[in-house]
């Protein structure tokens, strides 16, 4: 689990620069979502709102066409189970903020060899973090969520022909709206980043 991923007394996350990717997350702040759903096909989480609006939390440099590496969300686990369920969540966002992880990479050269051989490394990346209050009938009553900060990040990961991890980094995730008229997303270039690539990647919202 990503450093900083799940404290009850960790003090909110400083605020970032302004230029990021996609939507501020303030803009959540105050705002009951009411379900969560996982794409399908692509590494993004759809959040619904109880005013009828939808964001996404996507991950940057993601192009659904030259997928690359296979991507993934994650998320600390009581988050997770929330989100999994099919029941309304009723659940108010009572903070959210992007936060700066560390965590460890690593990468096996030699075929056969083990993690305990692999090249490793610390790899900053963005995470954004909610903290949220039951709204009310929904599962946060049962308290798991309250007075936490709760984390989604990007994992970047590839398996050899035996199903072992011989890869896995991290890359940023970040929010956007998903408007109710996209039929197919919506493709954008990606702004400037300060851990851009040498190919500028698209951003994209997806509907499935």
């Amino acid at each position: 689990m990503p450093v900083g991923s799940e404290s009850p007394t960790r003090p909110r996350p400083p605020s970032l620069r302004l230029d990021q990717l996609g939507i501020n997350p303030s803009t959540l702040v105050g705002k009951t979502l009411a379900s969560v759903r996982r794409s399908p096909e692509h590494p993004a989480l759809t959040m619904v709102f109880d005013d009828g609006s939808r964001v996404q939390v996507c991950v940057d440099g993601y192009d659904p066409v030259h997928r690359g590496l296979p991507k993934s969300l994650e998320m600390d686990d009581a988050l997770s189970a929330l989100f999994a369920s099919e029941r309304g969540l009723g659940l108010r966002v009572a903070d959210c903020a992007f936060i700066t992880l560390q965590d460890k990479a690593f990468a096996i050269k030699t075929p056969g060899a083990d993690t305990a051989d692999a090249d490793r490394w610390d790899q900053r990346h963005l995470g954004v973090a909610f903290k949220f209050n039951s709204d009310g009938g929904g599962m946060g009553n049962s308290g798991v969520l309250s007075d936490r900060w709760h984390c989604v990040w990007a994992t970047l990961q590839e398996h050899n022909d035996a199903g072992a991890c011989v890869f896995r980094t991290y890359d940023d995730v970040y929010l956007e709206h998903l408007q109710p008229s996209s039929a197919t997303g919506s493709l954008r270039k990606a702004r400037g980043h300060a851990r851009r690539k040498s190919v500028s990647p698209v951003k994209r919202s997806f509907t499935s």
